[in-house]
């Protein structure tokens, strides 16, 4: 093959013996391709050049500025990744992805890309110049903006506790306090402005890293120098009143700030690892919390039984999912719904997110003998009429929670499971007794958070064909004329195609069926059937229906929900 080409190279496209000469040195000094070598001497005409090669070695080649490559397929390579390898998503077909790179054959990038994704690999030629060009063009380098912000005033108070200390972080002064707070200011007022809801400081050996995550996905925004370490993380740890010293064990704390005049909350929680203290920062915004039960995403008939649920007298009622689905804000609506002057609301939380007024919060402290179920004993004691219990963790919780339930009580709580018929599986194995959960279990709730398509670049999605609507679960007389969309990427959303997210819901209502057939410890498939016999409308239905108004893209419900179809091992996305 490379005796061909160079048979090729200089006798029809004219390449100076000379020069093969010195571009095969090249290629071995700089471990690239003889091809990329006569290119960067410009031997002879690039394309024809490429083609040579591709035509020797039976490659396909990737002409990458003559492509508009869609964004959820960008995507499939993390930015860090695309760089490392050099190498530019360009299609996907089923569990295969067709990347571009400089060399198709090197195994060493297959595997890490493979590695990396998750996905097989179909591997085209393209040339140096061009994937420097894709890269700049899809992958941008997100440095954090270096606007002024500033000055921290760690004297002016603001808030809800009479002694709180509000560290002030504006943009109407200039810095004078040090490059390590000048950052962290600007890190908050960025995660503040971009609509994050997490701040990821991470140290490694010879860098740091800052992400933010927005909407449900971590962005990089900016790399300090390693030196930086450990100043970050004191610097931390005092705005937040936790101890300096202390760097061999996890430590949780609050830091409380006003950005833009805006009093903000973060919950802190530091981590030693090899290489130093990461930080992550949770916001607690409350101006950001939304209790309107109406606008949770629920679809209206969902949205009824749950209601009819949490209305009645006594009972459980369960939200599940994973860590992110926006649990916490499902009952925070429910608890604002249900916040009567003549009910007793009590609730046991690990931490308090945020202050409900006429509700009576309780911040559980394991360290100081107070758990969860500590709490519910007490509640007992407080003639309550509505608990909440921030999770169910272990049988005795469980226990305290059902025996609230059974004697008149409305208990609300969470779980971590994946789906509605889980969520009764899950309990079968903490040792909960089934005639306890009969009794006791009113409603389980199952919900994901999904990022939802940019209504700025919303365009038609032409690659989704109706064959691969039917798989996922899509009647076909629906996929037939269904048209699905997609985010293109723009300067609102960050060249994603993605701004805000939508909840999906799995409302699983518990009939005299399902307590039948939780007597007999069915598996979840069976209690997931009977719900879906009596109107169950499951995450993978719910996230359809989103889809099919132009609320999410394909992607993101394949992403977040599994098939209904037990039998089906895989999906086919037909290009």
């Amino acid at each position: 093959m490379l005796r061909q080409f160079h048979d090729i190279a200089i006798n029809q496209l004219r390449v100076d013996p000379k020069t093969m000469a010195e571009a095969e040195n090249l290629a071995r000094t700089k471990n690239v391709l003889l091809v990329h070598a006569l290119i960067r001497l410009k031997a002879a005409d690039n394309n024809k050049l490429l083609a040579a090669w591709a035509h020797c070695h039976k490659l396909q080649i990737a002409d990458l500025d003559a492509m508009d490559i869609p964004n959820d397929i960008i995507q499939l390579i993390q930015d860090q990744v695309a760089r490392q390898a050099r190498a530019i998503p360009i299609d996907r077909v089923g569990n295969n992805i067709i990347v571009a790179v400089e060399n198709p054959h090197d195994l060493n990038t297959i595997n890490l890309l493979q590695l990396k994704t998750g996905y097989s690999l179909k591997t085209v030629l393209s040339s140096e110049d061009k994937i420097n060009k894709a890269l700049a063009r899809y992958y941008p380098q997100r440095n954090l903006e270096m606007n002024k912000f500033t000055k921290t005033n760690a004297t002016q108070t603001r808030s809800t506790k009479p002694t709180e200390q509000r560290l002030v972080i504006d943009d109407s002064s200039n810095n004078d306090d040090g490059p390590v707070n000048d950052l962290i200011n600007r890190i908050m007022m960025a995660c503040l402005q971009r609509g994050a809801s997490d701040i990821h400081v991470e140290p490694y050996e010879n860098y740091m890293r800052v992400r933010l995550r927005i909407d449900g996905a971590l962005q990089e925004i900016a790399r300090p120098p390693a030196n930086m370490k450990a100043a970050m993380a004191s610097r931390f740890k005092v705005m937040a009143g936790l101890k300096i010293e202390e760097k061999r064990l996890p430590q949780d704390g609050q830091i409380s700030v006003t950005i833009e005049g805006k009093p903000i909350d973060f919950r802190i929680n530091t981590l030693p690892t090899w290489h130093g203290e990461k930080v992550v920062l949770r916001i607690l915004d409350k101006s950001s919390l939304q209790v309107d039960m109406t606008k949770l995403g629920f679809e209206a008939d969902d949205l009824r039984r749950f209601k009819d649920s949490i209305h009645k007298p006594y009972g459980m009622v369960l939200v599940t999912g994973p860590t992110g689905s926006g649990k916490t804000t499902t009952l925070y609506s429910a608890l604002a719904e249900l916040n009567q002057v003549a009910d007793n609301i009590m609730t046991a939380e690990d931490p308090v997110e945020f202050t409900l007024d006429g509700i009576n919060q309780v911040h559980i402290r394991a360290e100081f003998g107070l758990t969860f179920a500590d709490a519910l004993k007490a509640f007992l004691r407080q003639d309550p009429d509505i608990i909440m219990v921030g999770e169910v963790r272990d049988k005795e919780t469980g226990e305290i929670a059902i025996k609230a339930a059974l004697t008149g009580h409305m208990v609300l709580s969470t779980l971590h499971t994946n789906s509605a018929a889980d969520t009764i599986v899950r309990l079968q194995n903490m040792g909960l007794e089934s005639f306890n959960l009969i009794s006791a279990l009113q409603c389980v709730v199952a919900q994901r958070l999904a990022r939802r398509i940019c209504n700025n670049c919303k365009m038609l999605d032409t690659s989704i064909k109706p064959d691969y609507l039917v798989s996922l679960g899509v009647p076909r007389d629906v996929a037939a004329t269904a048209k699905v969309h997609k985010g293109k990427g723009c300067e609102l959303c960050g060249g994603t195609g993605m701004k805000g997210r939508v909840a999906i819901h799995e409302v699983m209502v518990i009939t005299d069926d399902l307590r039948t057939a939780i007597m007999r410890t069915a598996p979840a498939m069976e209690l997931k059937a009977i719900g879906m016999r009596q109107g169950m409308r499951t995450l993978r239905q719910n996230g359809l229906i989103k889809m099919l108004r132009g609320e999410m893209d394909a992607l993101e419900v394949v992403s977040n929900t599994a098939s209904d179809d037990e039998n089906e091992t895989s999906n086919h996305h037909a290009a």
